[in-house]
């Protein structure tokens, strides 16, 4: 790879720093002007928007006052409209200058998905703070892009009148659907235990994010495939316990066995850290084990196991490389195994490093739709979103038009602990990557502390807690040329209900902004819900939506879910 990666550090060290992964070129996070103070939250009560009142799918029903949540934090219900026990009043924020989000360099030492005590931490030698953030070259509207697995012609049938946009207005289409979410989720991987704090603020739906996918790691100790850290089966416990069906735990390995090896090594780095030929079909039963051993443990039932994480990456902590033939090879030893289990699991492959390793490049995920027998057994194509690509920062490469397969982003640690960085890869990865589902990397970098989870944690929020599995992303015209100055915009809707969630991120200054909700099932109103660097998922004031017409007040540096049903 032509940019350098930072490997994890020891568990007992303190974590350092942050990567930049979203895909633009070498530019990290502008610092883009001073950003407004967002929200501010009245002292009466709570300072927590319907705190069990909401119902994740259905939009929910307004909170009696909200209850605080475990760990000091409390947050608004699912699709709630505000609570009762004190007031939150939305502000204008300051001027702040545009922002570009992060890029392919790295910003210095910090941590990702090497192994603990790894020597592979290393400074960038990419990445650089711009000054003010400047405006993408590339990319297009959301709405154009991203051909996902799962579109629907199906939509919730209303009975009002079609309104009429006007210019200016961006229109979001909830008669026009693309793919559908399987959720949110993030890497317990190298974790003795974990919190009932910590499960609440990342499963519960309501006192928390509602994250639905566990990506849990496999390595290899004395010829068996075992979990890396206890905390795995926890925290598949809890996300079973608050998200039922919707949970999806899910494993993906690091290295086979020395043995299985040619560099005789589960350490990578060398130009043999490949699976011997003549080991294919013993390293895919140990994997085909590792879900009864897992479930013996306490955890729940897996959804799916990877073939191998990253591929296409040789770093020197545990790793095995691939080629698209090998990888291909692999899947057609590792799926018969994993579909004759009882229940069957699914393969999930291939998470590269870079997304431009799925359908171009490495094209590890054009070559497995190209084999009829591997095909067959992988349910989804993942990838992880590491460097840059020729998509830019406000794209993702998009899915060949022949896809099926549900699309995820497994892997990613945001070059800081903003807002913005996080939401812009989230809306990126949706609006053209295609994605059905989006994963941070590891627990400890994305909450270091339960007591006050970063701005990035809430910002991931605003996609979670409102947009559940099984919301369909929907079409959005009208929008500018995506930019750190201009609002993103995102938008997806509930069949079932007609629930509709926009999802806005502001990298600019404070601005108005105008939607238009086309068809006959136009909300009644919505409830806008905002982080910032000091707001953490306010509920604003309910704004009423006339003829399919409604205009906010966008806050500097912010990133918006508004939320209504018919």
């Amino acid at each position: 790879m032509q940019y350098e990666k930072v490997c994890r550090l020891t568990l007992v060290t303190a974590l350092v720093g942050g990567l930049a992964c979203s895909s633009s070129t070498a530019t990290n996070t502008g610092t883009g002007g001073s950003s407004g103070s967002g929200a501010t939250t009245g002292t009466g009560g709570s300072t927590v928007a319907g705190g069990g009142g909401g119902s994740p799918s259905t939009g929910g029903v307004s909170g009696t006052g909200g209850s605080p949540g475990t760990g000091g934090t409390t947050l608004p219900a699912s699709g709630g409209a505000p609570g009762t026990g004190g007031s939150t009043t939305t502000g204008t924020g300051g001027a702040g200058g545009a922002s570009t989000p992060g890029s392919g360099g790295r910003t210095g030492p910090g941590t990702r998905d090497g192994g603990p005590g790894s020597p592979d931490g290393r400074p960038a030698s990419g990445g650089s703070m711009s000054s003010g953030g400047g405006p993408a070259t590339g990319g297009t509207a959301a709405g154009s892009g991203g051909s996902g697995a799962g579109g629907s012609t199906g939509t919730y049938v209303g009975t009002k009148t079609p309104g009429t946009s006007q210019t200016g207005d961006i229109t979001v289409d909830p008669t026009k659907t693309y793919q559908v979410v399987d959720g949110f989720g993030e890497a317990d991987v190298w974790q003795g235990s974990s919190s009932t704090a910590m499960q609440t603020l990342l499963w519960d739906p309501v006192n928390g994010i509602g994250l639905t996918l566990v990506r849990i790691g496999i390595e290899s100790v004395s010829g068996k495939s075992v979990m890396m850290g206890n905390a795995g089966i926890a925290d598949g416990q809890a996300c079973v316990k608050f998200n039922g069906k919707d949970c999806k735990v899910w494993a993906a390995p690091w290295s086979p066995p020395a043995s299985m090896k040619n560099n005789n090594n589960v350490n990578g780095g060398a130009s043999n850290d490949t699976l011997k030929t003549d080991s294919y079909d013993a390293w895919a039963t140990l994997l085909a084990a590792f879900p009864a051993y897992y479930k013996q443990q306490g955890g729940p039932d897996l959804f799916a196991i990877s073939a191998q994480n990253e591929p296409d990456w040789n770093p020197t902590y545990e790793a095995c490389i691939y080629d698209k033939n090998q990888m291909v090879t692999f899947i057609k030893a590792l799926g018969p195994k994993l579909a004759a289990l009882t229940p069957p699991i699914k393969v999930l492959a291939a998470e590269p490093d870079n997304w431009g390793n799925c359908w171009a490049g490495d094209a590890y995920g054009t070559a497995i739709l190209a084999d009829a027998t591997a095909s067959s057994y992988v349910e989804i194509i993942a990838t992880h979103d590491y460097g840059s690509t020729s998509a830019g920062t406000y794209a993702r490469p998009a899915p060949p038009a022949n896809n099926t397969k549900h699309i995820w982003e497994t892997e990613c640690t945001p070059g800081d602990k903003g807002p913005i960085t996080i939401a812009t890869m989230v809306y990126a990865a949706f609006a053209t990557g295609g994605v059905s589902g989006w994963h941070y990397w590891w627990t400890q970098d994305f909450v270091p502390s339960t007591s006050s989870p970063p701005a990035q944690y809430y910002a991931l929020g605003n996609f979670s807690k409102f947009v559940r599995p099984g919301f369909y992303r929907v079409d959005v015209s009208g929008a500018a040329k995506p930019s750190g100055s201009v609002p993103l915009v995102v938008a997806f809707t509930n069949l079932s209900d007609g629930t509709v969630a926009i999802v806005v991120v502001n990298g600019g200054s404070a601005q108005q902004a105008a939607f238009f909700v086309a068809g006959t099932a136009w909300p009644a109103s919505v409830t806008p819900y905002v982080t910032t660097t000091s707001s953490k998922l306010a509920a604003g004031t309910e704004i009423t939506v006339t003829a399919g017409r409604f205009s906010a007040s966008l806050t500097a540096q912010s990133v918006t879910t508004f939320v209504g049903k018919p």
